[in-house]
C-alpha cells in the first residue's frame, strides 16, 4: 500500500490512445491541481497514439494498473474473445509499441490502495479475469472485495456511482452535480473513459474526489474528436472506432 494520503484525487481510466481526448483531460487536472493523479488501465487499444499516451503518462509519473487491452496488447490475454474491431486494433497496436512501453505495460498491477481508496480497472472480483461491473448485484459482490471507502473501476467506460449505507445501495439520480460524501457510507465509483466514453455523451470523462470539500465531481471535457477521428482513419484502423467518438457510444 502507497503511504501518502491525497485530500484531492483526480482519476481517470479507458484512455485507449485518444491522445487528443488525453491532452485535453491533463490541460484541465493542471487547473485542479489534485494531490495525485491515477490511472485505471486501458491505455492503448483502439486509438491512433498508444505510445504517445504511454509517455504522457510516464512523463508525468501517473500510477496506471492493468487493463484488459493493455494485457492484450502486449500478449498477457488472449484475443480471441475480443470482437473483430478490437482485434484489428489490438493487433496493429501491437506493433506500435516501442519496447520500453511495453516492458512499462508489464509492470503495471492489477490492483493499488492509498490510504483510503482502492483501485481496480475491471472487478475488485479476481481483477485478471475482467469482469463488469454493471447491477446492483455486482457492485454488491465488489463492496466485499475491498475494505476501504473508495472504490474506483473503469472497464466498461460508463461513468457511475453506488453508495453502499448499511446494506442498502443506492445511486445518485444523475452526475452533473458534485456529489456530496456523506459520513456514514461507502462508495463505488467507475470513472467513465477518457479516450472512449459508451454513455452517449462524446466528451472525455474523469472523477475528482476531493475530501476538503466533501464533493465527488464527475468531469467532461471538450476536445478535438474529429482530429481524433482523422487520426484513426490515417493509420487505417476500422472506421467504427472513428464514427463512434462523435456519439460517445
Amino acid at each position: 500500500m502507497i503511504t501518502s494520503k491525497p485530500r484531492r484525487l483526480a482519476v481517470i481510466s479507458d484512455i485507449h490512445g485518444n491522445l487528443h481526448a488525453l491532452d485535453a483531460v491533463l490541460a484541465q487536472i493542471d487547473e485542479i491541481r489534485p494531490d495525485m493523479t491515477i490511472c485505471l488501465g486501458d491505455v492503448v487499444g483502439y486509438g491512433a497514439f498508444p505510445n504517445e499516451c504511454i509517455q504522457r503518462l510516464r512523463d508525468r509519473s501517473i500510477i496506471n494498473l492493468a487493463g484488459n487491452h493493455d494485457h492484450a496488447a502486449i500478449g498477457l490475454t488472449d484475443i480471441t474473445y475480443f470482437n473483430d474491431i478490437a482485434k484489428a486494433a489490438l493487433e496493429w497496436t501491437r506493433e506500435q509499441l516501442a519496447p520500453d512501453n511495453i516492458a512499462w505495460l508489464k509492470r503495471c498491477p492489477f490492483t493499488c490502495e492509498i490510504d483510503d481508496f482502492f483501485f481496480v480497472h475491471a472487478s475488485p472480483n479476481d481483477p485478471s479475469s475482467w469482469g463488469y461491473i454493471l447491477t446492483f448485484g455486482d457492485a454488491r459482490v465488489a463492496f466485499t472485495q475491498f475494505s476501504q471507502r473508495f472504490g474506483f473501476v473503469g472497464h466498461s467506460h460508463q461513468p457511475s456511482l453506488v453508495q453502499l449505507t448499511g446494506e442498502e445501495l443506492t445511486c445518485p439520480d444523475d452526475l452533473h452535480d458534485p456529489i456530496r460524501i456523506k459520513m456514514g457510507p461507502r462508495y463505488l465509483i467507475n470513472a467513465g473513459s477518457v479516450g472512449q466514453p459508451r454513455d452517449r455523451n462524446p466528451q472525455a470523462c474523469f472523477v475528482v474526489v476531493d475530501l476538503d470539500t466533501a464533493m465527488i465531481t464527475f468531469n467532461r471535457v471538450d476536445y478535438d474528436v474529429e482530429a481524433a477521428q482523422n487520426a484513426i482513419r490515417l493509420m487505417g484502423l476500422p472506421e467504427e472506432l472513428a464514427v463512434r467518438l462523435e456519439y460517445g457510444w
